[in-house]
């Protein structure tokens, strides 16, 4: 065998190279313009800060009177709308499962007062948040989201004032979100 069959086999693999990375580059922009028709919107490696205020809060233990604080061992369901700014346009809805708690120990710096499940209905998808409170205010865990919020992580801060237990039914939430 000569040189023009080794020739010949390096121009056949550098040609068939070339037509994978132009298939790939084909690909890479289908999904891209797929993306845009569906309306997601292309992620950004950047943090992303979301903040939200709630109205109409409400807390209240199954079975129990309302403006009864929840004892430790209670179980409790959280509502409320969500705005995009203190007295604006609905952006979506709030529902939290909430287990009250009390720290074995006394009280301290870092004894918690409830432990939360959170769910931010949004338009375009949702959120999914869990973490720990004392008193009116908690740090949670962003664990999930759906629609243009799959694959978001991050945390965010929690003010919850609940009618019914002594607060005047707002709340507010700061939400730092990365892909």
């Amino acid at each position: 065998m000569g040189t023009g069959t080794v020739n010949a086999s390096r121009r056949s693999v550098l040609r068939r190279g070339l037509v994978l990375c132009a298939g790939a580059i084909g690909l890479g922009a289908g999904g891209a313009s797929a993306s845009a028709a569906t309306g997601n919107r292309p992620r950004s490696p950047q943090a992303e800060t979301l903040s939200l205020y709630g109205r109409n809060w409400h807390l209240a233990v199954p079975g129990q009177r309302v403006g009864r604080q929840p004892a430790a061992g209670d179980r409790a369901r959280v509502h409320g709308e969500l705005l995009d700014r203190p007295g604006g346009q609905k952006v979506g809805e709030f529902h939290g499962a909430w287990l009250q708690s009390s720290s074995p120990f006394g009280d301290a710096a870092f004894s918690l007062g409830s432990i939360e499940l959170h769910t931010f209905t949004l338009t375009g998808g949702s959120l999914f948040g869990i973490g720990t409170a004392a008193g009116d205010e908690g740090t949670f865990a962003i664990v999930g989201g759906t629609g243009r919020y799959a694959g978001m992580r991050g945390s965010y801060q929690a003010v919850q004032r609940p009618n019914g237990v002594g607060g005047d039914g707002s709340a507010e939430f700061t939400l730092n979100l990365s892909a």
